[in-house]
């Protein structure tokens, strides 16, 4: 699953800044490059939601927040990863690819759809959040040019327009399971 990448990667960046120990960095880098070997479509330029090791094939879904997971990793991975890493470069190239993918898929109200690559389904709010917040943290840390920082803007600007007067967002995807069915994805609720 490409949500696990995060879980995963925030531990081990964390870890080893704590310890010292370059082990703990050299498995998350590992982990990042193995998760875009295995889940990232060079086509699409997004990330499955997951792979099928027995079948050798992705799933069903191009999912937002699966991507908005990878593209946090990625960038708190190299936030505690030190300049001279062997694979800092790599993973830079790795992240500005899939930032440069998701680009692409950013509707006009500057929200991204719950499917990706399907505009009939809804803008979904908390992969946007991820995606604006993982693209101003790379421009920001210079990971990515300055001139992207006006997909973050638009990013901003779109979800601005979910948060009610009384502080509640709308748009956010229920938990999500993964699924061969791709409606089960179009059909996720949204509790607001």
């Amino acid at each position: 699953w490409a949500d696990d990448l995060y879980m995963g990667i925030s531990f081990l960046s964390r870890m080893g800044e704590l310890t010292g120990d370059a082990k703990y960095l050299d498995d998350a880098a590992v982990q990042v490059i193995n998760f875009n070997k295995y889940l990232f479509d060079e086509q699409m330029k997004l990330m499955h939601h997951f792979w099928y090791s027995d079948l050798n094939i992705y799933g069903a879904a191009l999912w937002g927040r699966a991507n908005g997971w990878a593209l946090l990793a990625q960038v708190d991975l190299l936030d505690h990863l030190p300049k001279d890493h062997p694979k800092r470069n790599i993973l830079i190239e790795l992240l500005q690819g899939h930032i440069l993918g998701i680009a692409q898929y950013q509707s006009g109200e500057g929200l991204w759809h719950q499917l990706l690559d399907k505009v009939d389904s809804y803008l979904e709010t908390s992969c946007s959040a991820m995606f604006t917040y993982a693209i101003a943290r790379a421009v920001n840390k210079g990971y990515i040019e300055q001139r992207f920082a006006s997909i973050a803007i638009r990013g901003w600007e779109g979800i601005m327009t979910r948060i009610r007067p009384d502080g509640q967002i709308e748009g956010v995807c229920a938990g999500t399971g993964t699924s061969d069915d791709l409606v089960h994805y179009y059909k996720r609720p949204t509790p607001l």
